[in-house]
């Protein structure tokens, strides 16, 4: 494979991950707390030492995705009037226990377990700043969740809604379902400015990522038609000078 193949397929490589990546942002636009992520690429440079370098040029540029980094920033407030969807507008994640152990969400979609515990819709339980799970007991009446997370009903407080935030959120790992692993121990939130009956919605920019994957789709296949193009230019050479060498 030439120089010129390699360096324009690390760019088709580099496009076809950044379809990828628009591709699931579209496809969580209506997800309760999504964080758009996008496509960081750069340079990789190759020195060509000990090698004769093509004429102008003692370098080749490939393409390489180096990552992708999460947008923060918070999506639109939308009331349900359910009192179990929480919100948070101030940044900040809820805990849930899963299988796999905790893990951190700002999906906001709960609801009550047949044994009164509080829990997401794939059953994983609402954690306290405790790190235990939060028990509703029978009989309770109207729950009333104040900003801070206290839980309360006619009967008095009974509880309260662990919210925590991190060092770095880029550092956080998506394990899919809107939910993320982190490596060092999160802290609890000061001010975790939760909004009761509400959900926050992604976001997502709709039409800035169609846009987006338009402009990347084109590129793709321009990519690709270059890549063609360069083939049949390098079979039409083999072609030619074979010709000419049993002629």
């Amino acid at each position: 494979m030439d120089n010129t193949t390699s360096i324009i397929l690390s760019r088709m490589i580099t496009a076809s991950r950044t379809v990828d990546v628009i591709a699931n942002n579209i496809a969580n636009v209506s997800t309760p707390g999504y964080e758009a992520t996008h496509l960081e690429s750069a340079p990789w440079i190759d020195r060509m030492r000990g090698v004769t370098a093509p004429p102008g040029s003692s370098t080749l540029a490939y393409t390489q995705a180096v990552g992708t980094w999460r947008d923060a920033t918070p999506g639109p407030v939308h009331q349900t009037g359910n009192p179990l969807d929480l919100a948070l507008p101030g940044g900040g994640y809820f805990t849930v226990q899963t299988q796999n152990g905790p893990r951190l969400t700002r999906d906001g979609r709960f609801g009550l377990l047949p044994n009164g515990t509080i829990a997401n819709a794939s059953g994983d339980t609402l954690l306290d700043p405790g790190g235990q799970p939060i028990t509703i007991p029978p009989q309770s009446g109207t729950l009333s969740i104040a900003s801070d997370g206290t839980i309360s009903t006619s009967q008095g407080i009974i509880g309260q809604v662990g919210v925590v935030t991190v060092t770095d959120a880029q550092n956080l790992i998506a394990e899919g379902n809107n939910l993320f692993r982190t490596a060092t121990a999160p802290v609890p939130s000061a001010n975790p400015n939760i909004v009761q009956g509400a959900l926050e919605g992604s976001n997502v920019q709709p039409i800035v990522e169609i846009t987006k994957m338009i402009q990347a789709s084109q590129n793709f296949r321009m990519i690709a038609q270059f890549i063609s193009a360069e083939q049949s230019r390098d079979q039409s050479a083999i072609s030619k000078i074979l010709g000419a060498t049993t002629s």
